[in-house]
């Protein structure tokens, strides 16, 4: 927001444009000629602070009615209408019903309504979009305005994901009213209006401020929108503080957010004494002294031990599982702590570390690597002395007091093992290159000044640093965002991330482990279960031994993830099996019937039975298995249950008619059942078959397709090698080219330097920050700056010449209005002839001034006028 210490930049637009207020304009749209002008309005996440802004500098009189359609949860009461309430004097009403729309009032709907314009009126409608659409939907109100006001309406799309409100600008385009939305560089998320843009259809991208500021003059009668598309060109007295600032330090604070910036810009302005933004400008140019103390008051190098002490105590249980869990001890466990600021923070994190690795007696610097990096250079000397005012005690458990401190002369000193680990350096985290291979990355309270696009670019750059299993530890007020693809929550603690595998080769599935290997005995239980409270996984337990004393759970694949009792009889294991947990090391027959089964009760969801085997133990002679369906709620893998089911049979005669009556009919029930089951698995052996061809001749189809494509492939791989060759030599070309342009070059910057050397004239070269790039010879000796090197040195070092100007004013002056400026004095019988003139005027940056002195004296002067 601009409105703290100085006021808006406001371009030549404003002489531009005349005062006329905006006028209804004709149309055939169906609203009576007493309905306003409708300027409706999406916004959805960084909404609420883009249309503060705009409401802030809204006029008050412009007879035209506001129309809001914010995305909101249809859960909620929403307090927004109260929220914009206090940013204007405008009034503004929550619809409850459909409403004849006033001027100069801004209308905000309910949660899980849309908003639209019918019979000219401002109308409630239930929601006609599915669950994942906007809510409510800025198309619908866009498309509304158009049909009912026709080219009296005015569809402005404000900050937002998603792509809400693109077809709705299309709508108020075609029907002839003004499309507007906000500039990508200012919105806090520009899905919205980047996606309007897309469209080909605004008329005018601006920021909320700038919209605003120029409505009126924007719905002026005739329309002439071509002066305010220039406002987002202008460069901004903010911008020509940015430039200083990264001449000066080499930092550039333009990705800040504005609000940060402003307040620090008003405090210094307050501590000067300076009331207008432009004067304090003009006097940063003027003073390295205070550009460096406004860079300070940017960095807010400002921390605690044990800030936040129970997000601290989270960290140190992550930091302990983390060290167990590790398999890789014999590396040095490596953590960067960027922005430490004067480094409490990072002797916190030591403290934390060293109690996980047991204490300072189990401390090896080997086994530890601590790299607290900022750019702050006067905060990173305060940090490697690691000494602290004694009221620093009180952030500090009492645990750690003695043993990580020493106290005297009122203050408090980190001892010298602590400080061994830590390495203090110069790092910006935005520009420099990141560490890597980083078992924890601390990055708290720094986040919070930057805007959206910076978060993530620095969130890239972390999860880079991080190796696979790496933590990362923000603040308070700090979150993910959109890079929650690149960071999962843990249980440590809601501030303690770790990052998200890009990648797995297994799948998890069921929110649990993978099914493949699972690891530990409760992984396998909770794998096998689907079940995650130790209740559930005990009652599982409970049924699962009842029902199969000696069995396994396996899931779709036939991997086993769960064995109950002893199954070693039915297991075959050598040399030639595979080193694998699954089906396959069943004995015999029992290996196949086995994946049938799988098959066949997964899809009929019940339990089945499997043939008698014969396997030679001591307490029987026969196997079957019996298999149960377990099925997953969640959504998730299925999984069998498998009961090794035993009997001892003898042997059973040939010849059925020397049995008894009772005997024969159960011979003959088990053999019926044995044949059905066996009709059931082998109907199920052939549907597997008939599904296996058609997948073979498909994937046969799929392999002829391919080579087809492979052959076209090669054919254009053959033409991409020509047009590569072609490239090639095309680069060779280039390359050439730019010797030659590097040679001539070089020429230039010689044939400039002998110029300087040579030209009598003093003659100086200036940059933003008012420091000398470049001197002539002669310039070095008249303002008395030969024995001083150029690098940084400020227009103020040189020499003050009596009869001369002071020359800062005139070059600030020149920064200001990027024009050239030249005066003549005249002193001692002399004339002196200053001019400056500014360079490389790109886009409308100035890169720099030249200050030229020219002196002669008065009687050739009186010639030169005597000869004209």
């Amino acid at each position: 927001m601009m409105t703290e210490g100085y006021p808006e930049h406001v371009g030549d637009a404003d002489a531009e444009a005349t005062d006329t207020p905006a006028q209804p304009q004709g149309g055939s749209s169906p609203a009576t000629p007493q309905t306003p002008l409708i300027v409706g309005i999406a916004a959805s996440a960084g909404g609420l602070e883009a249309a503060s802004l705009l409401v802030q500098n809204l006029p008050p009189d412009l007879g035209v009615s506001y129309v809001l359609a914010q995305h909101m949860s249809p859960t909620h009461k929403s307090m927004l209408a109260s929220l914009l309430a206090n940013e204007t004097s405008l009034p503004v009403v929550e619809l409850t019903e459909d409403a004849e729309p006033q001027a100069d009032t801004i209308y905000v709907t309910q949660p899980n309504f849309d908003v639209v314009m019918e019979d000219g009126k401002v109308c409630l409608r239930p929601q006609d979009g599915g669950p994942g659409k906007p809510k409510p939907s800025a198309d619908r109100l866009f498309k509304s305005m158009a049909e009912e006001m026709g080219e009296r309406c005015v569809a402005l799309v404000l900050s937002g994901t998603g792509s809400d409100g693109s077809y709705g600008v299309q709508a108020v385009r075609e029907a002839g009213g003004i499309t507007i939305a906000q500039d990508v560089g200012t919105a806090k998320y520009d899905g919205m209006p980047a996606s309007a843009l897309e469209t080909g259809c605004i008329d005018l991208q601006l920021s909320p401020q700038q919209i605003g500021q120029h409505l009126a003059k924007i719905l002026a009668v005739p329309r002439d929108l071509e002066r305010f598309r220039r406002l987002s060109d202008q460069v901004s007295p903010l911008s020509d503080l940015m430039h200083i600032l990264l001449a000066r330090t080499g930092v550039d604070f333009r990705d800040y957010r504005e609000n940060t910036v402003n307040r620090r810009v008003a405090r210094r302005m307050a501590a000067l004494g300076i009331e207008d933004y432009d004067a304090y400008v003009a006097h940063c140019r003027g003073s390295a002294e205070e550009i460096d103390a406004l860079y300070k008051d940017l960095l807010i190098s400002v921390t605690r031990f044990f800030r936040d002490r129970d997000q601290f105590a989270q960290l140190g249980e992550a930091l302990r599982t983390r060290i167990r869990t590790r398999d890789d001890m014999d590396g040095p466990f490596r953590v960067w702590v960027a922005g430490c600021a004067t480094g409490e923070e990072a002797y916190s994190i030591a403290i934390l570390l060293v109690e996980a690795l047991g204490g300072l007696e189990a401390l090896q610097r080997a086994r530890l690597q601590i790299f607290a990096t900022d750019i702050d250079t006067s905060a990173l000397e305060v940090a490697r002395r690691g000494v602290y005012p004694q009221t620093a005690v009180n952030d500090i458990p009492d645990e750690f007091i003695d043993r990580y401190f020493r106290i005297h002369d009122g203050k408090i000193e980190v001892i010298q093992a602590l400080r061994q680990v830590v390495l203090f350096s110069h790092h910006n985290i935005f520009q420099d290159p990141p560490f890597i291979n980083v078992d924890l990355v601390s990055l708290r309270n720094v986040m919070i000044y930057f805007k959206t696009a910076l978060q993530e670019r620095v969130l890239a750059r972390l999860h880079y640093a991080l190796n696979g299993a790496g933590l990362l530890f923000l603040g308070t007020s700090e979150a993910i965002g959109a890079m929650n693809g690149y960071f999962e929550s843990t249980p440590n603690g809601d501030k303690v991330f770790a990052k998200r595998q890009m990648s797995r080769r297994h799948i998890e599935r069921m929110g649990l482990v993978s099914m493949s290997r699972p690891s530990t005995r409760g992984q396998r239980e909770q794998a096998a279960t689907g079940y995650r409270t130790e209740s559930d996984l005990g009652l599982f337990e409970q049924l699962a031994r009842a029902v199969a004393p000696n069995g396994f759970v396996v899931t779709q694949t036939n991997d086993i993830v769960r064995i109950f009792g002893d199954i070693s009889p039915i297991t075959e294991i050598s040399e030639r099996s595979a080193l694998v947990l699954n089906t396959t090391i069943l004995t015999g027959k029992l290996r196949d019937e086995a994946a049938s089964l799988t098959a066949l009760v997964l899809r009929s969801q019940s339990a089945r039975r499997g043939q008698w085997h014969p396997i030679s133990h001591a307490e029987f002679n026969e196997v079957s298995l019996e298999a149960f369906p377990i099925p997953n709620a969640g959504g998730g893998e299925s999984h069998v249950l498998y009961a090794m089911r035993t009997r001892f049979q003898s042997t059973v005669p040939t010849d059925l008619s020397t049995l008894s009556a009772n005997e024969g009919l159960a011979v003959l029930h088990e053999m019926e059942s044995e044949m059905a089951s066996t009709r059931e698995t082998l109907q199920q052996t052939v549907e597997e078959l008939q599904t296996s061809n058609e997948e073979l001749q498909s994937v046969n189809e799929e392999l002829q397709s391919t080579n087809e494509e492979l052959q076209a492939t090669n054919e254009e791989m053959e033409t991409s090698n020509e047009e590569l060759q072609s490239t090639n030599e095309e680069l060779i070309t280039v390359n050439e080219e730019m010797q030659i342009n590097a040679t001539e070059l070089q020429t230039l910057t010689s044939e400039m330097l002998a110029v300087l050397d040579a030209v009598p004239l003093p003659i100086l070269v200036v940059d933003h920050a008012l420091q000398v790039r470049r001197a002539s010879r002669a310039a070095l000796t008249y303002f008395g700056i030969e024995n001083y090197g150029l690098l940084d040195l400020h227009l103020s070092r040189c020499r003050v010449i009596e009869g001369l100007p002071p020359l800062i004013p005139i070059v600030s002056e020149v920064f200001q209005e990027r024009r050239t400026r030249a005066m003549t004095m005249e002193s001692d019988g002399m004339f002196r002839r200053v001019t400056v003139t500014p360079y490389n005027q790109r886009g409308g940056e100035i890169m720099g001034v030249t200050v030229t002195v020219n002196e002669f004296d008065k009687g050739l002067s009186e010639e030169d006028e005597s000869s004209d």
